[in-house]
């Protein structure tokens, strides 16, 4: 696997699967949205900084992305963490990043099905506060 896959995988699939890490080190899987944006992948928390796995995240623990359909991690949170992983690195956006924009447009494109209660939370303010560009892990 290579980073190349991560993105193939945040751009064609509708539902993710971040694998990270509780205090102890359990690893542990949440299904969320993703884009891609002229080749680049973002992450935002719909629950702003509240929600744990971001919280995860900006904690400096280990983050990757289980290579199948993030589907899973909705009915089995387990079996996902079954399939193989490919870690990577996260950076904060800035909620003026111009590149915001862009990823409301993709998010609108890409999740134009799903209802509006499942869109907006991810085009509030409190979302695009928590922005992440998904990059390669360190000695990838």
């Amino acid at each position: 696997m290579s980073f190349d896959d991560v993105v193939d995988l945040l751009d064609r699939t509708e539902v993710v699967a971040i694998v990270t890490t509780r205090a102890n080190g359990e690893p542990i899987a949440t299904p969320i949205w993703s884009v891609v944006v002229d080749g680049v992948p973002y992450l935002r928390s719909a629950y702003g900084p509240g929600s744990w796995w971001y919280r995860h995240v900006l904690a400096g623990r280990p983050v990757a992305f289980a290579m199948g359909d993030g589907h899973l991690a909705e009915r089995d949170r387990r079996a996902a963490l079954e399939l193989s992983r490919e870690p990577v690195a996260t950076t904060s956006l800035t909620a003026e990043d111009p590149v915001q924009h862009r990823i409301d447009e993709e998010l609108r494109r890409k999740y134009a099905d799903a209802p509006p209660s499942s869109l907006g939370p991810m085009l509030s303010p409190e979302a695009v506060a928590c922005t992440l560009r998904v990059e390669p892990a360190a000695g990838s």
